[in-house]
This record gives structure tokens, C-alpha cells and sequence, in this order.
């Protein structure tokens, strides 16, 4: 077998492969740098094209072998830069595997993975022209020098996703604003930073117990008016029959429970923004939706990039 296979890349030997893991199965890899791209890579597939099921035995990786129907030209397996998924599912030379939404996906996700000067680092074998399609096929189409850049490139773009500063920002919604209250507006961008400090939730539940405690102060203020009024009655009836005074307490007592029971109608849901449980959910679904629909315009975006 000659020193290297069709992409360029040395030919391995068992004792020379990277292992890594992806997608919960364990491949090979040429190096360290080529096992970062082809995790982030098998680990995308799995979770945003097609699920890879560990329990079928049709995901590989390094293999000492040329190319098929080839007598002279080395696959790129051999080189451990060359992978195979869910085979069963996209067999060589078999078209329309994938849906088109499908389809898009991988695109996008592998324009995700370049250099960082426009080529990307891997080649798909749904995308063959001049070859026999293989849908389950993905290998290395870059240089060593490219392979490492690409990694660097692509290590500092998931750092600075995950990283969220205090000066991002975000749009308040319609409930977010009507719970803040002024001068703050629907649409209104405000930081990250505000929005730790002052989550939503937390001003509507400062604003329930401010409610609160205003229902709290009425209600004890009209319990007092009422033991004052029903001391002045009993007051004024302490000449007269025990039967009078029993009765001026009941009639006391019972005015006092049917104010006290009034109040607590008034105030049976706190609320100190007027913004029910089912505004906010509803709220929260359709920013969740539009956040999709922002997704779904950038995965729209990167295929025609990649196209």
C-alpha cells in the first residue's frame, strides 16, 4: 500500500490513530486536530440530522483499504480522515436518502467548518459529482496547516457563543415591559446585565408583594375600625342586659368577618402588574417561536453560503 491516500494524508497504522468519542460511539481520527472537527461535526449530525443509534454497527471510521472499485487510489479511511454514518440508512451509490431539510442542515453545518479564508475543511459524499454518490460518507478535504487553522477558528467561535457578555442585549417583549412598567417599552433593547439585575419575574413578584402588603395594611386598618366600633357598642351597653351586650358582640363580630371577608375577595390573587400566569406563558412560547424563526433564517443563510 502506497505512503498516503487520495486526500493527501499519510496512511496509518492501528497504533497511530486518535480515538475520540462522538455522539456516544468512538472513532479514529489522524490527529488531535482532526478529532475536534470530526466530533463537532458527527456530534451536529446526531443531534440535528439524523440520530445515530450506537446499537447498529454501521459507523466507521479508520480502515486499511483503497477506494472501492479501485485498484491503485487509497481511501481516505486509511488515513483516519474519513467517516462513515448510519450506513444502513445511506448506502453508496443510493440517491434521496436524505429529505432536503435534511440535506440543508449538513450543508450548514459544514459551512460552520473552515479555515477561516472560505474553504471548508470537509468534503460530503452526497455532494459527489464526478463520483458514485455516498450519502454516509464525510472525510477531510484540507491540508494539515488548514485542519489546525480551522480548529483554532472553530474553537474561538463556540468560546465566544457560550460567553455571554453584560453588554448583549435583548429585546423586551410585551409582557416584560407592561411588568416593568415605565418608561420602559415592548421592543426596547435592554442588556443582559439589566436583565440579571431585574428579571421579569422577580419585578412581578416585587410588585405582587408590594400589592400584598397594601391588601394586608387595608385589611388589618379595617379590622381595627371594626374592634374599635365593637368596643364602643359594648361600651355603651355596659348598664344594660347580658343579653343586649351578647348581642351588640355578635352584631359586631359579624360586621367585622363580612368587611374582613370582603377584602380578602378583593385581594383572593394578589396581583401587582395585572399580568396573569397564562399572559406569561403565552408570552414565553411566542419568543421561543421567534427565536426559531430567527434560527430557521440563518440556517436558510449559511446553506445558500455554502451552496
Amino acid at each position: 500500500m502506497a505512503d498516503h491516500s487520495q486526500n493527501g494524508w499519510p496512511v496509518l497504522s492501528s497504533t497511530r490513530l486518535t480515538w475520540f468519542s462522538a455522539a456516544g460511539g468512538r472513532f479514529a481520527a489522524a490527529n488531535s486536530d482532526v478529532a475536534f472537527l470530526a466530533r463537532y461535526l458527527i456530534d451536529r449530525f446526531d443531534k440535528e440530522v439524523e440520530k445515530i443509534d450506537g446499537r447498529v454497527l454501521d459507523d466507521w471510521s479508520w480502515a486499511a483499504r483503497n477506494v472501492r472499485g479501485s485498484s491503485s487510489v487509497i481511501s481516505n479511511h486509511a488515513s483516519a480522515t474519513a467517516w462513515d454514518l448510519n450506513a444502513l440508512k445511506h448506502p453508496r451509490g443510493a440517491r434521496n436518502t436524505f429529505t432536503r431539510s435534511q440535506i440543508s442542515k449538513v450543508h450548514a453545518i459544514l459551512a460552520r467548518i473552515t479555515d477561516g479564508k472560505g474553504h471548508k475543511i470537509f468534503r460530503w459524499g452526497e455532494d459527489y459529482v464526478n463520483a458514485t454518490v455516498d450519502g454516509m460518507h464525510f472525510e477531510i478535504n484540507a491540508s494539515k496547516a488548514q485542519v489546525s487553522r480551522a480548529r483554532t477558528v472553530l474553537q474561538q467561535r463556540l468560546e465566544e457563543e457560550e460567553d455571554m457578555k453584560w453588554t448583549d442585549q435583548v429585546k423586551l417583549t410585551a409582557t416584560d415591559a407592561k411588568i416593568w412598567g415605565k418608561p420602559y417599552k415592548t421592543g426596547e433593547k435592554v442588556t443582559y446585565g439589566l436583565m440579571v439585575r431585574y428579571p421579569t419575574l422577580a419585578r412581578k413578584t416585587q410588585a405582587d408583594l408590594r400589592a400584598f402588603a397594601a391588601a394586608s395594611a387595608k385589611r388589618d386598618a379595617a379590622m381595627k375600625a371594626q374592634l374599635d366600633t365593637l368596643i364602643a357598642a359594648v361600651g355603651a351597653l355596659s348598664s344594660g342586659s347580658a343579653a343586649e351586650v351578647s348581642k351588640a358582640f355578635a352584631d359586631g363580630m359579624s360586621a367585622m368577618r363580612a368587611e374582613v371577608d370582603k377584602i380578602d375577595a378583593e385581594t383572593s390573587v394578589v396581583d401587582g402588574t395585572g399580568v396573569s400566569d397564562e399572559e406569561i406563558a403565552a408570552d414565553v412560547e411566542a419568543a421561543i417561536a421567534e427565536a426559531e424563526a430567527e434560527e430557521a433564517i440563518d440556517l436558510t443563510q449559511a446553506e445558500r453560503a455554502s451552496a
